[in-house]
């Protein structure tokens, strides 16, 4: 098993695909307390490359509904 993060990236450029790799946005996990891990430390940044929501798959099927980043 393993766990990464689905990004939604609605305008994606090469600045913004290049850092959201330096963040570790393909990097998969073990567990997904891991994969929660990660992503607690990472929202925000990725919530500034924009990156509008996320969700959780484990061996690439989603385990969680959509989480938004937009503020509000």
């Amino acid at each position: 098993m393993s766990f990464a993060w689905i990004l939604s990236v609605p305008r994606p450029t090469p600045a913004s695909a290049e850092a959201l790799a330096e963040l570790g946005a393909s990097q998969s996990f073990e567990t997904a307390d891991e994969a929660d891990a990660w992503f607690s430390e990472v929202w925000e940044d990725l919530s500034e490359e924009g990156v509008d929501a996320a969700t959780l798959a484990e061996d690439g099927n989603p385990v969680r509904s959509p989480m938004s980043l937009a503020e509000g």
